[in-house]
C-alpha cells in the first residue's frame, strides 16, 4: 500500500521528467551548436546583461516530451529564477528542435518593454533561420531583437546603481582577494599559536573578529555594484584565507620544508585561479585553485619525501612485474576517445545561475 502510494506521487514527476539545470547562458543539451557557437551566443547574453541589467538564458533541447512548451519553460524557469530578486528582469528561451517550438518567457519586471505580441514578432522572424537550420543566427536574432527594446542599464528603474562587470575587473578583485587571504591566514595562524598566549582570550577573540570583519567589510564593497554575486567573493576569499592559515600553522608545528610545499602550492594554486579563462565564474577559479593546491602538495611532499617516494616505487614495480599482461591489455582501452566538443570559453562557461527573480510576466511561442 504504502509502495503504491509512493508511485501515484512519483507518477507527475516521472511523466514530466527531470528539470534542466540553467548553469550557463546557453544549456544545449541537443548539441546543435559547436564550440564558437556557443562561445558567440554566450558572449551576446553577457554582453546583453552588461548593457541593460537583464538575464537571458538559452536552452536547447531535443523535446520537451510531449509537455505543452509554454508549461515546460515555465517549469525551468521557475527553478532557475532568473534576474535580479525584486527586479524579475529574467528571460528564457527554449528551443525544442523536434518539437520544431520555440519559447521566449519573460520576467514581470520587463512586461512593459517586452509585451507578448512584441515577442511572437521576434520569434517567428526567426523562422526562415530555424527552417534552414541556422540556430547560431537565430538565437542572435533573437538577443538582438530583445535588445532592440531595451533601454540601457542606467535606464532601467532599480538597476542605475549597478556597474557593468568585466573578466578584467573580475581577475583585479581576485588577486585583491588573495593578498587579503595571505595576509588573513598568516595572521590567524598567529593568533591561534604564538599570540594566544600574549594576548590572553577576549583580546584573541576580539583580534580574530578584527581580521575576519574587515576583510570581508572590503570584499563587499569592491562587488556590491556588480552582477556576481557578494557570497561568490567572500567564499574566495575564504578559500585563500584557509589556505595560507593551514601554511602557517604547518610552519610552527611540523617543518620548514612541509610549510615550503604547502605554501609553494597555495600560490600556485591561487595564481591557476587568476589566470582561469572562465572569465567571471567565481566559483570555477575557487574550484581550480583548490584542486591545484590539493593535487600539487601531494606530488610535491611525495616527490620531497625520500621514504614515501621509495615505497610509492616498490608498489608500483610490484603491480608491473605481476600484472604485466594486465596493463598491456588494459592499455589498449586506454587509447580510445570519445568525440564531443567542449563548450569552453570565458562567456559559455561563466556562472549564470539565477539571481531570485520571477517569472511570469508573460511571453509568446512560435513554430516554424
Amino acid at each position: 500500500m504504502v509502495k503504491a502510494s509512493a508511485l501515484v506521487l512519483l507518477l507527475p514527476a516521472l511523466l514530466l521528467g527531470s528539470t534542466p539545470v540553467i548553469n550557463e547562458p546557453v544549456v544545449d543539451q541537443s548539441g546543435l551548436l559547436s564550440s564558437s557557437d556557443d562561445e558567440e551566443v554566450a558572449s551576446a547574453l553577457v554582453r546583453l546583461r552588461n548593457e541593460t541589467g537583464v538575464q537571458m538564458a538559452m536552452l536547447l533541447v531535443d523535446s520537451t516530451g510531449g509537455e505543452p512548451i509554454e508549461d515546460y519553460s515555465q517549469r525551468v524557469f521557475e527553478a532557475w529564477k532568473g534576474g535580479t530578486a525584486g527586479l524579475d528582469n529574467g528571460l528564457l528561451f527554449v528551443l525544442a528542435v523536434d518539437d520544431r517550438r520555440a519559447r521566449l518567457d519573460v520576467g514581470y519586471g520587463l512586461e512593459e518593454y517586452l509585451p507578448d505580441d512584441a515577442v511572437r514578432r521576434i520569434l517567428d522572424a526567426q523562422g526562415p533561420l530555424l527552417r534552414e537550420h541556422d540556430y547560431r543566427g537565430a538565437l542572435l536574432g533573437v538577443i538582438q531583437g530583445v535588445r532592440n527594446r531595451l533601454p540601457n542599464v542606467q535606464d532601467m528603474p532599480g538597476l542605475s546603481g549597478f556597474a557593468p562587470v568585466s573578466a578584467a575587473r573580475v581577475n583585479n578583485i581576485m588577486l585583491a582577494l588573495i593578498g587579503m587571504g595571505i595576509l588573513a591566514g598568516v595572521l590567524l595562524g598567529c593568533c591561534l599559536s604564538v599570540w594566544r598566549e600574549r594576548l590572553g582570550t577576549s583580546r584573541l577573540a576580539g583580534s580574530i573578529g578584527g581580521l575576519l570583519l574587515v576583510p570581508m567589510a572590503l570584499t563587499g564593497l569592491m562587488v556590491h555594484s556588480i552582477w556576481i554575486p557578494t557570497f561568490h567573493f567572500l567564499l574566495a576569499w575564504a578559500t585563500f584565507a584557509v589556505m595560507f592559515l593551514v601554511v602557517t600553522l604547518a610552519a610552527q608545528h611540523f617543518s620548514f620544508r612541509v610549510a615550503f610545499v604547502l605554501g609553494l602550492s597555495a600560490v600556485v594554486g591561487s595564481l591557476v585561479a587568476l589566470a582561469d579563462h572562465h572569465g567571471m565564474n567565481v566559483l570555477s577559479m575557487i574550484l581550480e585553485s583548490g584542486k591545484t593546491f590539493s593535487l600539487l602538495a601531494v606530488v610535491l611532499v611525495i616527490g620531497t619525501y625520500p621514504p614515501v617516494f621509495r615505497v610509492l616505487l616498490e608498489i608500483l614495480f610490484f603491480f608491473l612485474s605481476n600484472s604485466g599482461s594486465t596493463v598491456s591489455s588494459s592499455s589498449s582501452w586506454g587509447s580510445s576517445s570519445s568525440g564531443g566538443s567542449s563548450s569552453g570559453g570565458s562567456s559559455s562557461g561563466s556562472s549564470w545561475g539565477g539571481g531570485g527573480g520571477g517569472s511570469g510576466g508573460g511571453g509568446a511561442s512560435s513554430s516554424w
